[in-house]
């Protein structure tokens, strides 16, 4: 009985580490399509973006993936490059 316990357990906190690694892919997603719109609504270009950036393309393409894992920092830079704050 311990080691069903132990086994489900288990399982459940895998479950849930797929659950948040699940959400955050989503938020990074959902960033990644709202940050595209306010660049199309704008018509500012990948590569204007990166120069109101001051980074490099590759930089700015890593974001519009929807793969890259926004950090709080990174989120209030690209809010006052796109004048938002």
């Amino acid at each position: 009985m311990k080691n069903h316990r132990r086994h489900t357990k288990s399982r459940f906190l895998r479950i849930s580490i797929d659950l948040e690694e699940y959400k955050e892919q989503v938020r990074s997603i959902k960033l990644a399509k709202a940050i595209k719109n306010v660049l199309n609504l704008r018509q500012i270009s990948v590569e204007e973006f990166a120069m109101i950036m001051g980074k490099d393309k590759s930089v700015i393409n890593k974001w519009l993936s929807g793969t890259y894992s926004f950090s709080l920092s990174t989120l209030y830079e690209i809010s006052e490059g796109l004048g938002i704050l």
